[in-house]
């Protein structure tokens, strides 16, 4: 059962727990647990950034290469909304969601360390795969008894991180589709995609405000607000 809190706050960690299909006999092995972070929606104008990292054995690792686990932008939307569960029966998932109001008003980078360093706290992982955001980051997360390694692209070195990064996909556009059912159609929530410019802009126009599930502080936001309404910033 999963218990959140009513704030949503970045600082909820959402265990999804399962015991592990084995049992450690005392004094026959130690159990080595390998923690994979990764996160969805680092760049998009609308909706929340969802972290997730990602425990299991290091014994049992194989079984995610023998599932095609990888990064999450190389697999399909069924492919992973099909993984997801499977991920769920193997490990354990931390998830954090960073919210956009929060995102406007701290660095991501700050808010990103911050959940990291939360999810590794709570999964007392041996070691931590992560895949970096930032330079130097294994420095920054170093945790007591915890062998960190931060590295670009880690999703696609580390089917661990790969399995955090599909777990994050799946909740991050989740998300969006239940904003969409909300507020109607809105695309992939990226800038890049005309749909949700067209949803923003429209938003805009019609509310002459700006909604808690949009990025104000994004150049894009900033831009629609100076087309659209042809105000100063400080107005919104």
């Amino acid at each position: 059962m999963l218990h959140i809190r009513p704030e949503q706050l970045s600082d909820i960690i959402i265990p999804i727990r399962k015991p592990y299909a084995f049992m450690e006999v005392l004094g026959e092995r130690d159990v080595v647990n390998v923690l994979g972070i990764d996160e969805a929606g680092r760049g998009p104008v609308i909706g929340p950034l969802v972290m997730v990292g990602f425990l299991m054995d290091e014994k049992d690792l194989k079984l995610l290469t023998q599932l095609g686990v990888k990064d999450s932008k190389q697999l399909t939307e069924a492919r992973r909304e099909e993984l997801e569960p499977k991920l769920r029966e193997l490990g354990e998932v931390f998830m954090e969601v960073i919210h956009p109001w929060q995102i406007d008003v701290e660095n991501l980078n700050v808010l990103e360390r911050k959940a990291a360093k939360r999810i590794i706290a709570a999964a007392k992982p041996n070691q931590a795969f992560v895949d970096a955001f930032e330079k130097n980051l294994d420095k920054k997360l170093q945790t007591q008894g915890v062998k960190i390694i931060a590295e670009y692209k880690a999703d696609d070195t580390y089917p661990v991180v790969g399995a955090a990064s599909i777990v994050a996909k799946v909740h991050r556009d989740r998300a969006i589709k239940d904003l969409a059912k909300k507020h109607g159609p809105m695309g992939s929530g990226y800038p890049s995609d005309p749909m949700t410019r067209k949803f923003v802009e429209a938003w805009i126009k019609e509310h002459k405000t700006i909604p808690d599930f949009i990025r104000k502080s994004w150049g894009t936001t900033r831009n629609i607000i100076e087309k659209a309404e042809q105000k100063p910033l400080t107005d919104f």
